[in-house]
């Protein structure tokens, strides 16, 4: 099962990679949705736009999430996006976890799919 990041964690990830990376961060400017959909091995649905947004040494972004109206309820299109869970063995509606031997309970993840081409 593929690993479900946070959007916290793919910025901090599109940050790195843009650091370290101009012809990343090239591609990441040019077509923002393609980098990720390659990056992330899956498609983002046509109703989702994703923009990039380049900060200068002047002006810095907030992005303020969206809040849906109270009792507004989630498509399964976008129920299906947010979903999250485990892949375990379990049984009795039971899933099985690991933390691949890290202590706290925290992993971090350093890199997403080394494969992508950049556009």
């Amino acid at each position: 099962m593929a690993e479900q990041l946070t959007r916290g964690e793919v910025q901090d990830l599109l940050t790195k990679f843009s650091k370290s990376n101009p012809q990343y961060r090239a591609a990441l400017l040019k077509n923002p949705k393609a980098v990720l959909e390659g990056q992330m091995g899956s498609k983002i649905p046509e109703a989702i736009t994703v923009k990039a947004v380049e900060e200068s040494p002047t002006t810095m972004y907030v992005v303020v999430p969206y809040v849906p109206k109270p009792g507004a309820e989630l498509s399964d299109g976008a129920l299906e996006m947010v979903a999250g869970g485990a892949g375990g063995k379990g049984g009795g509606g039971t899933e099985t976890y690991t933390c691949s031997g890290a202590k706290g309970g925290q992993n971090t993840r350093v890199e997403f799919n080394a494969t992508v081409k950049l556009v």
